[in-house]
């Protein structure tokens, strides 16, 4: 039993021509087509998944033959044709030159995640694992780590739900971390069975405040001196979720933190799974048996559970939040959707209100169109309509994690997805325009399809691995069961590196990666951020029943260059949405402050520009939230090093400790 395929149930019938007819574009005839042969090519993403007629078998399997032949779904405007290269996985040359990543061993997290598979449950809960929060809680200029616990069952029966300690590490500097979850008051703290983190600076104090996930509730921590007359006795975090008014939640998975109704304070939020308990733990396999023909049993797959339903919640600016999920218009949940695993908040259109997009577990993702305004919230659910809520053949995917980027330098977020086995990871490509949201699945076209489709892929971020002006991809991989049965598929997974050749393509160069790429390891969540402050991007890599890893981005940039910003709104407004333009050597590239992202975690928020051996930017120009432009001239940004660019504020700042 395939456990996205699974749940791949049929939707009712629907017209072709009314679903699909109006984005489609015409397209003259082509080398590889007959004379004078006119074809009309649609963004398959949108069409209805298996079971839907769309028109009939003949003319559509020559549609799709063509599509995945020449994969020419590049945009809504006619263009000419594209020469697909299907990309090698790498050479025997890429191998022999220096390693982008080395493993630390001796960083001082020493953390596991556990998730109690011990006790024989087979329990959904124990597949899905746990997250990173990047976060520089003492304000001290470096990036310290918050990782979650899992959990794990106690009683007579193991059927008593109970957490593991989540831990708080302070980035000494070197690579060198301390544990100080007592000093900080989280040792203390009555853990729940716990996924996922989210940092936002909630109250708008200036100080980075934290959100974990998990069952049966979430956890907000304010961000508070120890003694208010004393700066120099450090920071800790309270417990302040009741007071907030943060309850209701279910089973929580990602968060996203963003500010949806302008009003500058960050709202939330928080992806729900499914509704699985010991009274509702069936009893499934994959076909799988032991040596003596007994049929070993798994995971069941989210199909066998209804999903529930996301949540919403405004911040109200006094430290306390209101539920807005019906107000929102969030679609309820269902054995047909929801199903939430990763959620990124980001301007996908460019009208300077953050919307959000949503990965479901074998379900059709979500991506809410933003129309709020200061005190109400309005979305609109435009994930079929925009290409974005299935893959390329009209079926909805098992979607873990997410992250945007301009991979191509169109000037656009594109979105990119990791999915199932047996699944593509889906890279649907921007081509929005004004009044128009739409995008098209690019995964076949821009090589990645190359890697196969034998990964259970989550954690995920674009990077510039080393500063050669392109944004790369990380995948964290790890199977879901616990015994896989598809011929070459195992639980264990190695992590896949994707260089970005800078012409729209991808190119599998995981040998480079470092000893880390060549093992198997049952990886989820991921947080991305330069830990050391060199302009690289590292990561810390959670794992199930094994120890976090840590991964220093070593790879070998001499020659180049880089630039990194801070983005910091009036008066501590949230800025997700924000986007940042930067020119230099001839050409723009361009990021977006986002909320959420990977996998139930949260990374670094300062925004890299690799440049090349390019020594000089000309400007760098961004565009806040309520669509007000800033430029700074390049003269004042000198490269190598991280700035901060205040709204309102003319001059760039160099960031300081606090």
């Amino acid at each position: 039993m395939n456990w996205a395929a699974s749940a791949s149930a049929s939707t009712p019938s629907v017209s072709w021509k009314r679903n699909c007819g109006p984005l489609c574009r015409r397209r003259s005839a082509e080398p590889t087509a007959p004379a004078g042969r006119t074809d009309y090519v649609c963004p398959f993403a949108i069409l209805p998944r298996r079971g839907g007629v769309f028109m009939d078998k003949r003319r559509l399997s020559a549609i799709l033959l063509l599509a995945g032949a020449l994969t020419v779904l590049v945009g809504c405007k006619p263009t000419a044709p594209t020469n697909v290269v299907i990309n090698p996985i790498v050479t025997d040359e890429d191998s022999t030159l220096p390693p982008f990543f080395r493993e630390v061993e001796d960083s001082g997290i020493d953390f596991t995640y556990h998730n109690g598979e011990e006790a024989g449950h087979m329990a959904i809960i124990e597949s899905l694992g746990g997250g990173v929060a990047l976060i520089d809680y003492d304000g001290d200029g470096l990036l310290d780590v918050f990782v979650t616990g899992g959990g794990g069952y106690e009683g007579a029966d193991k059927k008593t739900m109970v957490g593991r300690p989540c831990k708080l590490y302070r980035n000494l500097g070197g690579f060198k971390f301390k544990d100080v979850t007592k000093e900080v008051g989280l040792e203390d703290f009555p853990w729940f069975y716990t996924h996922g983190a989210a940092v936002a600076d909630y109250d708008r104090d200036g100080w980075p405040d934290l959100l974990v996930t998990g069952w049966g509730r979430v956890a907000l921590f304010h961000n508070e001196p120890v003694d208010k007359n004393d700066p120099s006795k450090g920071r800790k975090f309270v417990d302040v979720t009741d007071k907030a008014g943060l309850t209701g939640v279910a089973w929580s998975t990602s968060a996203a933190w963003a500010d949806f109704d302008g009003d500058g304070y960050p709202d939330l939020y928080i992806d729900q799974y499914v509704n699985w308990s010991f009274d509702n733990n069936p009893v499934c396999d994959y076909g799988g048996k032991t040596a003596d023909g007994k049929v070993i049993r798994d995971v069941c797959p989210p199909k066998k559970f209804s999903g529930l339903r996301h949540k919403m919640f405004a911040n109200k600016g006094d430290g306390t939040f209101r539920d807005v999920t019906d107000e929102a218009g969030l679609v309820p949940g269902g054995p047909e959707a929801s199903k939430g695993l990763g959620v990124i908040a980001l301007d996908v259109n460019g009208d300077g209100k953050p919307d959000v997009y949503v990965c479901n577990d074998t379900v059709d993702n979500f991506l809410y169109v933003n129309h709020c305004t200061p005190g109400h919230f309005k979305f609109t659910e435009e994930g079929v309509k925009t290409g974005t809520a299935r893959d390329d053949h009209g079926a909805a995917n098992g979607s873990m994690g997410v992250d945007a980027g301009d991979y191509d330098g169109c000037g656009r977020p594109s979105l990119w997805v990791t999915n199932y086995e047996d699944e593509q990871h889906a890279l649907y490509h921007n081509d929005c325009k004004p009044g128009v949201v739409s995008f098209f699945h690019r995964t076949a076209a821009s090589g990645i399809g190359a890697i196969g489709q034998k990964f259970v892929a989550w954690g995920t971020a674009f990077l510039d691995v080393d500063h050669h002006g392109w944004e790369d991809l990380f995948i964290a991989d790890g199977h879901a069961i616990r015994s896989p049965t598809k011929p070459g598929s195992s639980r264990r997974q190695k992590p896949v590196l994707l260089r970005n050749l800078g012409n729209g393509k991808f190119k599998n160069i995981s040998a480079r990666g470092g000893p880390y790429f060549e093992k198997e390891h049952l990886s989820r969540g991921v947080g991305f951020g330069d830990l050391d402050n060199d302009g690289r991007t590292d990561m810390i890599i959670s794992q199930i029943n094994d120890p976090v890893a840590v991964l220093r981005n070593e790879a070998p940039v001499e020659g180049t260059h880089w630039l990194g910003v801070e983005l910091v709104g009036k008066d501590h407004a949230d800025i997700v949405g924000a986007k940042v333009s930067m020119e230099a050597d001839g050409r723009t590239q361009s990021r977006f402050a986002k909320g959420g992202g990977s996998y139930a975690s949260s990374g670094d928020r300062r925004l890299v520009f690799g440049l090349g051996t390019a020594d000089k930017v000309v400007k760098v120009t961004v565009t806040w939230p309520n669509l007000e432009e800033q430029t700074f001239n390049g003269d004042v940004l000198p490269v190598d090093g991280y700035y901060r660019l205040i709204q309102g504020k003319k001059e760039p700042e160099k960031p300081w400790a606090k």
